[in-house]
């Protein structure tokens, strides 16, 4: 069904952030049971995820389910602190920001929003968030940039957008969003069976099956993290088509949404940014590798479904100081001006300074686990940093270059050629492919595990125990 006005609008991003709250789920569980590939195979090794698939989600599913979402439940709850603290948000009040604050409140009371909190980011573009789990814990923050360039009535629309979020229940969506990504990253991180050292290959020289279990456990990894960033991107897209709806409806001023939408638009990056990119007003269309709909594509969407109600006429509320009210251009010679360029026209003459560059993650120093213990006992602030700093460094991100397998460029042609000399050195001299492909097969590790763990923790080989019992 074709998207012709704000009800269809409303179904189709629930629907679709169904399915990507669904793909999250898929994706976490995946990454979790690579992670515990190591951990499992010793206890258990027949019912691990590449041995047995089925057996390993009907025993290790749900116990993984409740371990990931302790960790969920803390990321979501401190989500609001978190995005405070990495964008730097001052707190505002009517005694600091009175003209900010009247505005916001106005649209929070309008939408039900109970006990709202306001901030402000202190730098020069234009941007805003809303952030929390519900209307009790809901808080909207703007940049200084977005109260300079605005006038009231664009404000307003921008305000009612993120306060729309709010009483949607899209922040809690977004900040799910936040603790499943981060969750899955933590996991992906810490997981033993990355191939981010070629001298990891040294084990699969001495155990063949590993080479299959590394590469299982890179393509894995990748195609996880793929479908929680499409995830993320998806979610994000959907909220915002919704977002714009209710606040023309909360507003009755479709242009004022219209002509802050062209003033933000190119003019929202800022420093920090994209550690929170999935909760801004603006940010990198999808197109570009970001989670956002393109400015023009929401303006089409705003004229499509709320243009009879544009009104250039009507005056524009502005109590800026020295700011004089704002009015389309009408007059002689003014008849063939379409409202669109009307409404762009007033975005024109912005002198907005570029963000600085995002900084390239450094890798830290390499601590030995004595020196790590006696930071973490004696400092543990450094601690969390040291360890965070690192998190940084090994995350998976776009600009990586990664292949399917997980693998950096630098990885490849290793790789590679331990492939190689496993191939010759396993070659079968008398033609039995099958004898081969087991040997390097992940079924070759799981049954050595099995014959330990019903020995008594002894290897016996075959030919060592003729009636199938180790010799005492």
């Amino acid at each position: 069904m074709a998207t012709i006005g704000f009800i269809t609008h409303v179904r189709a991003a629930r629907r679709n952030v169904a399915w990507m709250v669904a793909a999250y789920i898929f994706a976490f569980e995946m990454v979790g049971a690579v992670a515990g590939i190591l951990f499992i195979g010793v206890f258990d090794p027949l019912n691990t995820l590449l041995a047995n698939p089925l057996g390993y989600f009907l025993r290790y599913g749900i116990p993984m389910a409740l371990i990931a979402g302790g960790v969920f439940w803390w990321l979501y709850r401190k989500h609001m602190e978190m995005v405070a603290k990495a964008l730097a948000v001052s707190p505002a009040t009517r005694i600091n920001e009175r003209r900010f604050v009247t505005i916001a409140e106005e649209q929070c009371t309008a939408q039900g929003i109970r006990r709202p909190r306001f901030g402000v980011i202190e730098v020069p573009q234009l941007n805003a968030l809303a952030v929390g789990d519900g209307p009790d814990r809901g808080m909207i923050a703007v940049t200084r940039g977005l109260l300079d360039h605005l006038d009231d009535e664009e404000l307003a629309a921008v305000l009612a957008h993120e306060a729309a979020h709010i009483r949607l229940g899209d922040t809690k969506v977004l900040a799910a969003n936040h603790a499943l990504m981060r969750t899955a990253v933590g996991i992906q991180v810490n997981n033993p069976l990355r191939l981010e050292d070629w001298r990891m290959l040294a084990l699969p020289l001495v155990f063949p099956p590993f080479l299959a279990i590394f590469l299982a456990s890179g393509f894995i990894t990748m195609v996880s993290m793929k479908i929680a960033r499409e995830a993320r991107r998806g979610i994000n897209l959907s909220r915002d088509y919704e977002a714009d709806a209710a606040a023309v409806r909360a507003t009755h001023f479709p242009d004022a949404l219209i002509s802050a939408l062209h003033k933000v638009g190119g003019r929202s990056g800022f420093e920090n940014s994209g550690k929170c990119e999935d909760i801004l007003f603006d940010g990198r269309n999808a197109g570009d590798g970001g989670c956002h709909i393109d400015v023009c594509e929401r303006i089409e969407a705003l004229h499509r479904i709320a243009g009879g109600m544009i009104d250039l006429n009507r005056v524009r509320r502005d109590t800026r100081a020295d700011a004089v009210p704002a009015r389309a251009p009408t007059g002689f010679g003014r008849r063939g001006l379409t409202a669109e360029n009307a409404l762009a026209r007033r975005a024109t003459g912005l002198d907005i300074p570029a963000p600085p560059p995002a900084p390239k993650p450094k890798k830290p120093p390499l601590l030995t686990q004595k020196e790590l213990n006696k930071m973490m006992f004696s400092d543990f602030k450094a601690y969390k940093a040291y360890m965070r700093a690192w998190a940084d460094w090994s995350e998976y991100r776009e600009s990586d270059k990664r292949d399917w397998f997980g693998l950096r460029p630098e990885m490849r042609v290793p790789v590679a050629a331990c492939f190689a000399f496993m191939l010759v050195f396993h070659w079968p001299a008398d033609g039995d492919f099958r004898t081969m492909a087991y040997k390097l097969s992940p079924q070759a590790w799981a049954d050595v595990g099995a014959k330990v763990n019903g020995n008594g923790g002894r290897f016996c080989s075959s030919p060592s125990y003729p009636d199938a019992k180790c010799p005492s």
